[in-house]
């Protein structure tokens, strides 16, 4: 019998970001549309994101959000709502929504690193390193992005310089490290390459979730073959939605409904049990954003 896979939603938070129409959404229509994430069968849900409102409009009522869900987290005890955290300023407020898990975002690149929280590489390391140990001080969970996995403008593609990275995400406490695939570019032949370097490295691939981007239709492709090499935990966004604002080919996200699919063909069993639901979902949160 196959493994089973964990599916991470990032629509709410990851997908909405960079869609315009997203900074008109209500409070309630966020968790509206959250709890029949919850319907669908999701059990790991990013809820929001505590960044500056200027930088990411959509983000703004993120604290809102994070109170209205609070009687869905009562009645669905098992579900995590997570909260990217930029710093200890954005810590304290999921703190006082009482964040079961946080994540924290790093990258691989220096020029992405730069335009997107205006810190190197390795100057981002470091100030993330006591806001995940503050984290966990508060029994949090702390999830930690990478981007950039497959390269960027200013980066040839270097898995073991990931692998370093990623180590560097887990041994700093992140229960888990994120590899992003920011614009997309990753393909079947790369993608064995840098899990290879990822156990090279003596990194557990039970600690690694991969996050695809569709920029050229290859997203499937990549997870066919990181479920092959032992991955187990994958991003998604319903309805492709979203991508990084910061980034150069900021296509949408892997969507739900394509590895939901991809599940039911390989008889790999996932979170999503309601298949109706989720395409409910969907059509709920295009709709609001007029698409």
């Amino acid at each position: 019998m196959k493994e089973r896979i964990t599916i991470t939603d990032v629509s709410a938070r990851d997908g909405l970001q960079n869609e315009k129409q997203a900074a008109i959404l209500s409070a309630q229509e966020k968790v509206d549309y959250i709890t029949m994430l919850v319907h669908a069968g999701l059990t790991r849900i990013e809820a929001g994101s505590f960044v500056k409102p200027s930088a990411v409009p959509s983000m703004a009522n993120s604290q809102e959000v994070g109170e209205l869900l609070k009687p869905v987290q009562e009645h669905y005890p098992h579900v995590t709502f997570a909260y990217l955290v930029p710093n200890s300023k954005g810590l304290a407020r999921a703190k006082d929504i009482g964040a079961k898990e946080v994540a924290v975002f790093l990258a691989v690149s220096e020029q992405f690193s730069k335009a997107n929280i205006n810190q190197s590489v390795d100057e981002a390391f470091a100030n993330i390193a006591p806001v995940i140990t503050e984290a966990l001080s508060y029994g949090m969970r702390v999830r930690g992005y990478l981007s950039n996995i497959f390269g960027y403008d200013d980066l040839p593609f270097s898995p073991a310089k990931v692998a370093l990275r990623a180590k560097q995400l887990l041994d700093m406490g992140c229960f888990e490290a994120s590899l992003g695939d920011t614009t997309g570019i990753g393909k079947p032949g790369t993608t064995a390459q840098l899990i290879d370097a990822l156990t090279a490295a003596d990194i557990p691939l039970s600690k690694i979730a991969m996050h695809f981007h569709d920029t050229f239709g290859t997203a499937i492709d990549n997870v066919a073959v990181s479920y092959e090499k032992g991955i187990r935990s994958f991003d998604a966004s319903v309805g492709g939605l979203g991508g990084c604002p910061y980034a150069n080919s900021p296509k949408g996200n892997l969507a739900m409904e394509d590895l939901v699919r991809w599940c039911q063909r390989e008889a790999i069993a996932c979170d999503v049990n309601a298949a109706e639901m989720l395409m409910a979902a969907a059509t709920f949160i295009r709709e609001k954003l007029g698409k």
